[in-house]
């Protein structure tokens, strides 16, 4: 019995180790399997594609560049797929960071006067070509924008001064002879050569031929003497081939008395004028203006001297001179009108250099924001400069006497 219970034990154990050996087996196998399988599968497991742009714009208006860098990054497998992506935009400037800057090759530009820029395509708004009709002008050399945006302009040579409506194709007349007949009457002008208007529309007029200066009601064409009169002397009641005309807020007259190299002011209603400036500088000037912020200074333009000054009244030299041109040209040349805008910078038409320079408030180098580079219209000969409400610049131009409008951008 032993025997035989002995040899039953040696039965079952030889089958449980069969049994182990089977289970051991096949994990084994399994995990044999598992590894070959891992092994085909790796090197498919993974692509990777990195793709890197960088792209650098320079701008025309300041010193700074944008760069741009965009990089994209995919991954996929057998059985998924992802995608990534990643853009980086940076930009430098003097003031500021991530931000784009770009200006139009058509447009000038400058950063010290209120980064004003205009498009260097003009539209022709008065004039056509030289010549007496309604629709011309003929050697023109004032010009005149009021709150209106309606154009007074100083046709010189047709004895007249012109009106010209936005949009207007030909100009009416309002001073003078719409024929171009000249004369001393109150009804005539003989080459009106400047003008200006007081807060209650009343039209001044700078009738350089008649030593004198009209004054016109609103809607009237008759005019009255309010300075000088048809004699041509050094008398203080007199005035000499006078030049330019402006006017304060209380209505007194500041006249450019070029003929006998002097600057007068008079006041409303006078018989004679007061004696501001008194030099032989001022004996080949086109303009005046009042300097802003100033009870007692002027701008002169002295044409023969290729300089504007700042003129303290009273004073025999100049405070300042204006002369300087941040260009190849880098002087004034013959230059003529003046105006400012109204945050004080002053520009001027360089006539013979081709175009119009500001010269920014507290700068005495200018900057040239037009010029005429062989365009149509032509911006050759600027003499004289206006803006409209809009701060659009309008150059009247004796090349071919049409006044051209140069838009705001």
């Amino acid at each position: 019995m032993q025997y035989i219970r002995s040899a039953q034990f040696k039965i079952t154990r030889c089958c449980c180790c069969a049994i182990m050996a089977a289970v051991i087996g096949g994990i084994l196998l399994a995990i044999i399997a598992a590894i070959i399988a891992t092994s085909m599968i790796q090197p498919k497991m993974t692509t990777t594609n990195t793709t890197t742009t960088t792209k650098t714009t320079a701008t025309t208006s300041t010193s700074s560049s944008t760069t741009s860098t965009s990089t994209t990054t995919s991954t996929s497998t057998t059985s998924t797929s992802s995608s990534t992506s990643t853009s980086t935009s940076s930009s430098t400037s003097s003031s500021s960071t991530s931000t784009s800057t770009s200006t139009s090759t058509t447009a000038a530009t400058f950063s010290s006067c209120n980064s004003l820029r205009w498009n260097q395509t003009g539209q022709i708004v008065a004039g056509t070509t030289s010549g007496s009709s309604a629709n011309q002008l003929k050697n023109p050399s004032c010009l005149y924008i009021d709150n209106n945006n309606t154009l007074y302009i100083c046709d010189h040579d047709n004895n007249r001064i012109q009106k010209w409506i936005q949009g207007a194709t030909t100009g009416m007349t309002v001073a003078g002879d719409s024929t171009g007949t000249q004369g001393s009457t109150s009804t005539l002008l003989k080459t009106p050569i400047d003008l200006t208007f007081d807060q209650n529309g009343f039209m001044y007029v700078v009738d350089y031929g008649n030593n004198r200066v009209q004054r016109f009601a609103p809607g009237s064409t008759t005019g009255t003497t309010v300075a000088g009169t048809t004699a041509s002397t050094n008398a203080l009641t007199d005035l000499k081939q006078p030049t330019a005309i402006d006017i304060d807020n209380n209505s007194n007259l500041y006249i450019l008395d070029m003929g006998n190299t002097r600057l007068v002011e008079w006041a409303q209603n006078a018989t004679s004028g007061t004696l501001l400036i008194s030099s032989s500088t001022l004996n080949n000037d086109y303009d005046i203006l009042l300097a802003p912020n100033s009870s007692n200074q002027i701008y002169i333009s002295d044409q023969g001297a290729h300089a504007l000054y700042l003129w303290t009244f009273g004073v025999s030299t100049p405070s300042m001179t204006l002369q300087t041109v941040n260009d190849s040209h880098n002087t004034l040349n013959n230059q003529m009108g003046m105006v400012l805008d109204p945050y004080g910078n002053l520009y001027v038409a360089d006539r013979d250099n081709d175009r119009v320079v500001v010269y920014c408030t507290n700068s005495t180098v200018g900057i040239v924001v037009a010029e005429d580079n062989n365009s149509v219209p032509s911006l050759k000969k600027p003499v004289a400069l206006a803006f409209d409400s809009d701060l659009n610049l309008y150059l009247l131009s004796t090349n071919n006497g049409q006044v051209v409008k140069l838009p705001r951008i």
